[in-house]
């Protein structure tokens, strides 16, 4: 696990005009965050199983809307471009990045604030495409106050309009260097509609963005998979798992979101975890390894290591390869500044030349040659595993990966 996805409401948050309630997520932050795990948000405007997601308050402020029944709710859906209504978002949004913006584990944040439960469609309400001017209102906003976020967007911004103007969307969309999500994958309809592509609507929106940023995906709810028979086949065959890889490689995710309960979700799915876990995102394997036999103390060689990336994705950080020689007398180490990680793309191999300097005090002797990928970003140290042997695996997470000698 990378982090929590909290998607909730604007009207949990700010209740009263101005009058935050932001114990309803610190909590769960402060728990999370101290684990180690990083936090993404999505706060949204309309929600189908609740009257009021907008807060009723910007209604009695004058914002213009409507009631729309959904599943026995009668659900008040913002007219979305009326000023009302995106002045007291933006005050939220304000108050919002203020509190939030810029904190270490901060993954990202989803433009939330159109369309039902913020996937930028109006299926359960008007049925209506509101127009890109007003839509690209609520994407200034974000961009105004979250300037050092990832910014998340659904495909449904784009791909579900009741007119022709979804490519100007996109376009700006792009233009403003947003990421996209998916959150539809293994849904009964976009099973049966998009075969080929298993389940995701559009592909070519992640083949646009996932080489400078993450891309993500967000499953059924796990539980209606199973109750529809689109997880565990009629046969028994694992027929949700085979769409999700799929849905995977097309997409280039870097993030998947099981929608379920963690506990269930491992117990009944333990195989399919692990493989998602490497596929998705990076997944470094070391192809092979050019050093000398010998070195001489005081002296500099060049060390020369292929990379593949067997995942779907680059990474979005540089890591720091970390050279260690290990002998009876000592042990030296010095960091390999030439690497460069987040060019080592998915299906590709990339060979990499490194510097390594032998300090002259190093005593004569034979090493074991170590190296170790790490990742020191927002004050935290984690090594980044690689696809290696786990007895390769050292003291101190190295992986072994030759000998030589010091003379």
């Amino acid at each position: 696990m990378n982090h929590l996805y909290l998607r909730l409401a604007w009207s949990y948050l700010e209740p009263q005009p101005g009058k935050f309630n932001w114990s309803v997520i610190d909590n769960i932050i402060n728990k999370w965050t101290m684990k180690g795990y990083s936090i993404s948000f999505c706060i949204t405007a309309k929600e189908t199983n609740m009257v009021y997601a907008t807060p009723e308050w910007v209604k009695k402020a004058g914002a213009k809307g409507a009631y729309y029944d959904a599943w026995g709710v009668n659900a008040w859906e913002p007219d979305y471009g009326d000023p009302i209504f995106l002045a007291k978002l933006e005050n939220f949004h304000k108050a919002f990045a203020t509190r939030y913006a810029g904190k270490p584990w901060l993954e990202y944040i989803t433009i939330g604030s159109y369309g039902d439960w913020g996937e930028g469609h109006t299926s359960f309400s008007s049925r209506r495409s509101f127009p890109v001017d007003v839509l690209k209102k609520h994407i200034d906003i974000y961009k105004k106050y979250y300037l050092k976020s990832t910014l998340v967007i659904a495909d449904g911004w784009v791909n579900d309009r009741r007119d022709n103007n979804g490519s100007q969307l996109r376009d700006y969309i792009l233009q403003n260097k947003i990421t996209f999500r998916d959150d539809s994958v293994n849904v009964s309809y976009y099973v049966d509609t998009f075969p080929s592509t298993y389940s995701v609507q559009s592909p070519e929106l992640f083949n646009e963005v996932f080489r400078h940023r993450p891309t993500i995906l967000e499953l059924q709810h796990y539980y209606l998979q199973k109750k529809d028979n689109d997880w565990i086949g009629v046969d028994g065959s694992i027929k949700g798992g085979e769409l999700l890889k799929g849905a995977i490689d097309i997409s280039h995710a870097t993030f998947v979101g099981y929608h379920g309960y963690a506990d269930e979700w491992l117990k009944e799915n333990p195989t399919l975890a692990r493989k998602l876990a490497n596929k998705m995102g990076y997944w470094y394997f070391l192809k092979s390894v050019e050093i000398p036999s010998s070195l001489m103390r005081g002296s500099s060689h060049s060390f020369k290591l292929k990379w593949e990336n067997h995942g779907v994705a680059p990474a979005y950080y540089r890591y720091k390869l970390k050279l260690a020689l290990k002998g009876t007398n000592g042990t030296y180490t010095q960091y390999l500044t030439e690497s460069n990680n987040k060019s080592w793309l998915p299906g590709t191999t990339v060979a990499e030349t490194y510097s390594v300097n032998v300090p002259q005090t190093l005593a004569a002797g034979e090493y074991k040659v170590a190296i170790a990928l790490v990742e020191e970003r927002n004050k935290t140290k984690r090594l980044i595993e690689l696809a290696l042997k786990d007895e390769l695996k050292g003291n101190n997470d190295f992986y072994e990966i030759g000998y030589i000698n010091i003379e």
